[in-house]
């Protein structure tokens, strides 16, 4: 299984949460470019992947955003609908062969974007099996190549 493969799968799972109305790629902050965000927000950035062996282990900050109300009076509400949330997520990556340990642990946090919000991320580390354990033998096939 590849990173896009991975990922794919891992916004397939959020997209079924009938919490999350929206996916926010790879930077967080993206969501203070979207003036018309739908809460919950799912959001993933990528941290150091590696190989070793026959498994990949990619590793991801995840991500659950909600607009807070005008009192803030719902902030704990937001936080434990985000752990939740990504806890069935994780859990849900098990069906696809996604191993994601059997640990996660989670960062509440309050945070102005566009909108005042509170949520929670997690770090995790999912391992994967590789497609193919062998290198791939390409024939010498470009004779436009540039070496400075």
């Amino acid at each position: 299984m590849t990173l896009r493969d991975t990922i794919a799968v891992l916004e397939r799972m959020a997209r079924l949460q009938p919490s999350v109305r929206m996916i926010v790629r790879n930077d967080v902050y993206r969501l203070n470019t979207y003036p018309d965000a739908r809460y919950g927000v799912f959001a993933w950035t990528q941290q150091q992947h590696r190989v070793a062996g026959d498994l990949a282990y990619f590793s991801f900050a995840l991500f659950y955003i909600d607009r807070l109300t005008e009192d803030g009076s719902n902030e704990v509400e937001v936080q434990s609908t985000g752990i939740a949330t990504l806890t069935n997520i994780l859990r849900r990556l098990e069906d696809y062969g996604i191993e994601p340990g059997a640990e996660f642990t989670f960062q509440t946090f309050n945070q102005r974007f566009l909108d005042e919000c509170a949520g929670v991320w997690c770090t995790v580390t999912l391992s994967v099996p590789v497609d193919d354990t062998c290198a791939e033998a390409w024939p010498d096939f470009n004779d436009d190549f540039l070496i400075i």
